[in-house]
């Protein structure tokens, strides 16, 4: 063979073993791309179902404590909700049905249970004495499978495992069963035990209507006006600022940036809506009572006339505490009524007693001069609507939003079950209806309600 023939073979063979290894380069990119947005996938879903089991569990410690049809049927169209979301998430996740089908099917007895309720209680039946034993069961098995896919997510983030590790979890664990009444079978498998989490207060999700009421017939301010009021509540020079230009659907507001800090001024009035100061704070010397009078202080100092603190949590050398403002029926009443539409968040750091964020958007959204009357219903007559199971501790008179984005004026009762638990309960001043129920956790680093 001719040494020209050789040089064309040689450079054809090595033309054809780029081409290949451009191929095999190619599918492996392909491959893992697609093992990644796979497991991407599959972690979404494990978060779904973590949600709603972690939802499920809430709203079935509740469940028992409903006393009115109305409640009832929200209770059941919540626990329906749940189950479903939490048997779609788990359909979508790569585990054996054999390890899964007795959670499949707690989650669909659980469903299930909820249409009987609904349908008992619509046609005007009451809870019964096998109730409290079905629901007990069921929210302590939502309990263990809430705890055993946080265990899991835990292994995912801490050891860099993938979901395909977490099929392992499930292939070693036990399965008990347990026989309830007639309506149920084998209910869940029992998971390893996991501190469950706690949740964000009431209300916190109705605090914006169409409008900012607070702000309605209050002029417009230029861009120059809000950064001379941002740079007075930053404390520098309006040259200091940089301008981030105009935002905010429901609630248009100028923003600014020095530094560390973020702040927006409303158009409307030129209020301050929201301020955030970046940093890690690394010491914690002051307690929750320091952080309470600093955050009170301060929201004085920027006019906010009534307010009462809710909701706190410390963590991270930071103490979050909501306020909501307050309201009277008239100005000589001496009765406070707590406004819960209108939320402030006020961040404290827990080292020199600073303020690191404050967000006024549930104030400047809801808060105005509310034309209130007195209740129909005194506080004895609105407890007489609240579960037998539940003793009341204390109460007073609330303003709650609805899913309707309306306002209704409620009992808020404070209540504990014979479990020791602590509930919040509302009671509709006017018609007796049960409107919220609200499960109140405390430990060492705050009181929040779910």
């Amino acid at each position: 063979m001719k040494k020209r023939e050789k040089i064309r073979i040689f450079t054809l063979l090595l033309a054809v073993f780029c081409t290949l290894c451009g191929l095999w380069a190619d599918t492996g990119y392909a491959l893992n791309k697609s093992q990644t947005e796979l497991e991407y996938s599959y972690r979404r879903a494990l978060g779904d179902l973590t949600d709603y089991v972690q939802e499920l569990r809430s709203v079935l410690q509740k469940a028992p404590y409903v006393n009115t049809a109305v409640m009832q049927n929200a209770v059941s169209a919540q626990l329906l909700e749940q189950s479903g979301g939490a048997k779609g998430a788990m359909a979508a996740l790569p585990f054996p049905q054999e390890k899964t089908e007795k959670i499949s099917e707690f989650l669909s007895q659980t469903g299930s249970y909820a249409l009987s309720l609904s349908r008992r209680s619509a046609a005007g039946g009451q809870q019964e004495d096998g109730d409290l034993e079905i629901l007990t069961t069921l929210e302590r098995y939502a309990g263990i499978l809430s705890e055993a896919l946080q265990k899991a997510q835990a292994k995912l983030s801490t050891e860099g495992l993938s979901i395909g590790s977490v099929k392992r979890l499930l292939n070693n664990v036990e399965t008990p069963t347990l026989s309830l009444d007639d309506d149920f079978d084998e209910v869940a498998e029992a998971f390893s035990q996991f501190p469950a989490l706690l949740y964000d207060g009431p209300f916190s999700d109705h605090i914006r209507q169409k409008e900012p009421l607070f702000l309605q017939g209050k002029q417009e301010i230029s861009e120059t006006e809000a950064a001379q009021i941002a740079a007075e509540f930053l404390g520098c020079s309006v040259e200091d600022l940089s301008s981030q230009g105009e935002g905010g659907s429901q609630l248009p507001a100028f923003s600014f940036t020095r530094e560390d800090s973020h702040v927006a001024v409303t158009k409307l009035g030129g209020e301050i809506a929201y301020f955030k100061k970046s940093g890690e704070v690394e010491a914690s010397n002051l307690d929750y009572t320091d952080a309470l009078l600093a955050a009170s202080k301060l929201l004085k100092e920027m006019g906010i006339p009534a307010f009462r603190e809710t909701w706190y949590l410390l963590n991270d050398n930071l103490c979050t505490i909501n306020f909501a403002g307050t309201a009277r029926f008239s100005e000589s009443d001496n009765e406070e009524i707590i406004c819960y539409p209108d939320l402030i968040k006020v961040v404290i750091e827990l080292n020199e007693g600073g303020m690191v964020e404050y967000d006024a958007t549930g104030y400047l959204m809801n808060h105005r001069e509310r034309e209130l009357a007195p209740p129909a219903l005194s506080e004895k007559e609105a407890a007489q609507n609240i579960s037998l199971r539940l003793t009341v501790e204390s109460s007073n008179l609330t303003v709650i939003p609805t899913p309707g984005q309306e306002e209704v004026l409620c009992w808020e009762f404070l209540c504990t079950a014979e479990t020791g638990k602590t509930y919040l309960v509302y009671i509709d001043g006017e018609s007796g209806l049960e409107e919220q129920l609200y499960l109140l956790q405390k430990d060492n680093h705050g009181v929040l309600a779910t």
